[in-house]
C-alpha cells in the first residue's frame, strides 16, 4: 500500500505530460514558424526585439518564452532577454541535425486538423485527414504548396537522421544500379552513392518531390553517377536496375496499393536483383508491450490519421511480397533505437 501511495504522484506527473503534450508541441511549432530560434541564434535577444522582428505582441511573446523555458528550449534572464539552450539550438534552421522542419510540420494547422479527427478514424476506419479535408493527404499536397514544402523538408530531415544506419547497414555489389523509389530530394541516394563509388543511381518520385533533387546530387558530388526521374510508382518505375529501395514508402499505403508498388518493382527489377524495404516493424500482438518501440506505435497511429497505410509485422510484409510474386529474403535491424529494419524481397 505504501509503495502505491508513493508512486501515485509520479504517475500523476506522467499522466499530466501525456494530457498536455499537444500544447507543448504547439508552443514549439509556433516558435519555429515565427522563426524565433533562428532570430536568437548564438546570441542573447530581448523579447522586445524579437516581438518587433516578428510583428508579435510583446506580452504574449514573453509568456510563450517563459513557457518554452520550462520545456528547456530557452533560458531567461531578468533583463527580458532569452538565449537558446542546447536543446533549443536543435530547432535552428542551420543546425547540423536540425529538427526545425519536423517542428514546423507537426505544428502546421492542417496536421492538427487531421489529428483532431482521430476519434472519427477509430470509429470508421477512414483516415482522419480524409475526414477533415474531404480528400487524401497526398492529393491534398498538390493543392497546398506550403504544407507540401513542410512535408518534404520534414521527410528529408528524417532521412538524414536514418542515413548513417542505412549506409552502414545496406550492402551493395560493385557496379550495381540502384533506384530510390519515392526518394524525394535525393538525400538518401546521394549519401549511398558517396559511400559506394562504383554505384549508379536514380531518384524516382513526383515532380514536386524532386524539385531540389538535382541540386542535392550536384552538391553531394555524385551527379555524374545519378539522375532524377519523375513518375508515378503506381504506374511504373524505371526498368532494368539491380536494386529498388523503398524507404518509409509502403507504410503510407493500404495493402492493395502496396502490392501495386511492389509488382511494378518486381516487373522492373533485373532477374538477379532485389527490392529493399526500409521500415519499422511492429511486433506480434502478444509481444506488443515489451518489444514495441514507442515511436513505431506513434507512427502507426499517424498512418491511421494521415494515410490509408499502417506499420506492419514481418509476417504482414511476407504476405504482401507473395501477392507481388516476391519472396521474403533476409531481414536485418538497422537501428534498434529508431526501430529501423531492412527487409529484402527477392523475385520468385
Amino acid at each position: 500500500m505504501m509503495h502505491e501511495q508513493e508512486s501515485a504522484p509520479d504517475a500523476a506527473r506522467q499522466a499530466t505530460s501525456l494530457i498536455f503534450g499537444f500544447a507543448f508541441s504547439q508552443m514549439l511549432g509556433t516558435a519555429v514558424r515565427l522563426g524565433l530560434p533562428d532570430l536568437i541564434g548564438e546570441t542573447s535577444k530581448t523579447v522586445a526585439d524579437l516581438a518587433a522582428e516578428t510583428g508579435t505582441d510583446h506580452d504574449s511573446l514573453r509568456r510563450l518564452m517563459r513557457a518554452l523555458a520550462q520545456l528547456g528550449v530557452v533560458t531567461t534572464t531578468g533583463d527580458d532577454s532569452v538565449e537558446l539552450t542546447p536543446l533549443g539550438r536543435l530547432f535552428r534552421g542551420d543546425a547540423e541535425f536540425s529538427l526545425h522542419p519536423m517542428a514546423a510540420l507537426y505544428g502546421d494547422p492542417a496536421w492538427w486538423r487531421a489529428w483532431g479527427s482521430l476519434e472519427a478514424s477509430i470509429r470508421t476506419g477512414a483516415p482522419g485527414f480524409d475526414i477533415a479535408f474531404g480528400s487524401g493527404f497526398f492529393d491534398h499536397l498538390d493543392t497546398d504548396p506550403a504544407l507540401a514544402g513542410r512535408f518534404h523538408r520534414a521527410m528529408s530531415t528524417l532521412s538524414r537522421i536514418q542515413i548513417p544506419d542505412a549506409v552502414r547497414g545496406i550492402s551493395f555489389s560493385p557496379g550495381e544500379r540502384l533506384v530510390d523509389v519515392g526518394g524525394g530530394d535525393g538525400t538518401l541516394l546521394a549519401a549511398i552513392l558517396a559511400a559506394e563509388p562504383s554505384l549508379h543511381g536514380t531518384v524516382f518520385d513526383t515532380e514536386g518531390a524532386l524539385s531540389h533533387a538535382e541540386e542535392m546530387l550536384r552538391t553531394a558530388g555524385v551527379a555524374d553517377r545519378a539522375d532524377a526521374e519523375a513518375g508515378d510508382f503506381f504506374e511504373s518505375v524505371p526498368a532494368g536496375r539491380d536494386v529498388y529501395l523503398l524507404k518509409n514508402i509502403l507504410h503510407d499505403w493500404d495493402d492493395e496499393s502496396c502490392v501495386r508498388i511492389l509488382r511494378n518493382c518486381r516487373t522492373a527489377v533485373a532477374p538477379t536483383g532485389r527490392i529493399l524495404v526500409v521500415t519499422a516493424l511492429v511486433p506480434d500482438w502478444d509481444r506488443a508491450r515489451g518489444d514495441a518501440n514507442l515511436m513505431t506505435a506513434f507512427g502507426d497511429m499517424e498512418m491511421l490519421v494521415m494515410t490509408t497505410g499502417r506499420e506492419r509485422t514481418i509476417g504482414e510484409y511476407e504476405r504482401l511480397f507473395e501477392q507481388a510474386d516476391l519472396r521474403l529474403g533476409e531481414t536485418t535491424t538497422l537501428s534498434t533505437e529508431l526501430d529501423s529494419h531492412l527487409v529484402t524481397a527477392l523475385p520468385r
